[in-house]
């Protein structure tokens, strides 16, 4: 599902996936994937499968095909720990992309050599400037509009019979705007809008759009 944002006079496309679209410069943009998290966990006696971050990067081959990105940005913590092997599993499904151009906004789970990126198809950057936008792992105060990921924003919905359940969400101020954890393996935090904010609830492939 999809619905369309405009902030500053651009257009965005909020997917139900976990990304946001900017048809205008044909740019894909992606949050906290987290690759490499499962490896981590399993080098320290934890049985998670690879098969999360396969998923992952299925969903994110399907989303290039929908929209025909120029350009992908990744804001920050792309991969979660030290070099494994499900790094080399992302950098061969990057070859698959050569038509795409690939940045990385680093994030404080991008610790990985610098030669380990530039021997990549990787281009890296601390933040990326697209007026009206600034892109960034954590949120800054910017004088343009500041998109970044980093919290993995979440939000309690509450219904009869005091039934809850609690969603990953894109979160909009009027200043900044905060992206949902888009790996799998991934945790929420939840976050208490304030009036006038819009958020976009995400329950499987629809969208809720709530106003603060």
């Amino acid at each position: 599902m999809k619905k369309i944002l405009t902030l500053l006079g651009e257009e965005l496309i909020v997917d139900s996936d976990k990304i946001l679209f900017w048809p205008k410069e044909r740019i894909l943009i992606v949050s906290d994937i987290h690759l490499g998290k499962a490896g981590h966990f399993r080098k320290h006696g934890l049985a998670i499968p690879q098969n999360v971050h396969l998923n992952d990067l299925k969903r994110l081959s399907q989303l290039i095909f929908v929209y025909e990105p120029l350009e992908v940005y990744f804001l920050g913590d792309l991969f979660h720990s030290d070099l494994n092997a499900e790094w080399t599993m992302f950098e061969n499904w990057l070859l698959d992309f050569s038509m795409v151009k690939f940045t990385l906004i680093l994030g404080n789970h991008d610790v990985l050599d610098k030669s380990v990126y530039d021997n990549s198809a990787l281009y890296t950057v601390e933040e990326a400037i697209r007026p009206p936008f600034s892109f960034t792992h954590e949120k800054i105060i910017s004088s343009l509009y500041n998109i970044s990921g980093h919290v993995h924003p979440g939000i309690r919905l509450n219904g009869p019979a005091r039934q809850s359940m609690s969603l990953p969400c894109f979160y909009f101020s009027k200043s900044f705007g905060i992206m949902p954890a888009f790996g799998g393996f991934t945790g929420i935090a939840k976050i208490k809008p304030k009036k006038n904010d819009v958020l976009f609830a995400i329950a499987d492939d629809q969208i809720v759009e709530l106003i603060g």
